[in-house]
């Protein structure tokens, strides 16, 4: 069951990703903001040619052999994992990782559109994908503190 799980949160991670960075490509040119939650939250859409949070560690082929090592990684770990807390967190790494990765091969750039922050102080522009994957990171910790 618990295998299950995985494979259903990383297809509808996957899905979210892509139908919302599809939404975000047919409506906004790069550079155009639209205010969501005022100057706090908003889309404002951007390419990534790097890689997380705009760091190049490497570049070109790097950008596909990591991704892909770390897909196979989760997919390892996730057929070991029980419970159902480790399904759902490594779903939608899962999830997350094969979204940007498409971008990486369709486009040879990741779509980021979510911009956070006050004034000037702003976080990274990132997409459903990286939330997804720092919210599953977050479930995991959450869930090896339990354990001790």
């Amino acid at each position: 069951m618990s295998y299950r799980n995985f494979i259903i949160v990383a297809g509808l991670s996957f899905l979210a990703d892509q139908l919302t960075k599809l939404w975000v490509v047919s409506h906004l040119y790069p550079f155009d903001t639209i205010k969501v939650l005022g100057d706090f939250l908003r889309f404002y859409l951007v390419y990534n040619t790097r890689g997380v949070f705009g760091i190049s560690f490497g570049g070109g082929i790097t950008y596909y052999i990591l991704p892909i090592v770390g897909i196979g990684l989760i997919i390892y770990f996730a057929r070991k994992m029980k419970h159902p807390i480790y399904s759902i967190a490594f779903g939608m790494i899962l999830g997350g990782a094969l979204g940007n990765l498409l971008d990486r091969i369709r486009l040879g750039k990741v779509v980021d559109f979510i911009d956070m922050g006050i004034g000037d102080i702003r976080w990274y522009t990132y997409n459903v994908a990286d939330a997804l994957i720092v919210i599953a990171v977050f479930l995991l910790f959450l869930a090896e503190s339990k354990k001790r």
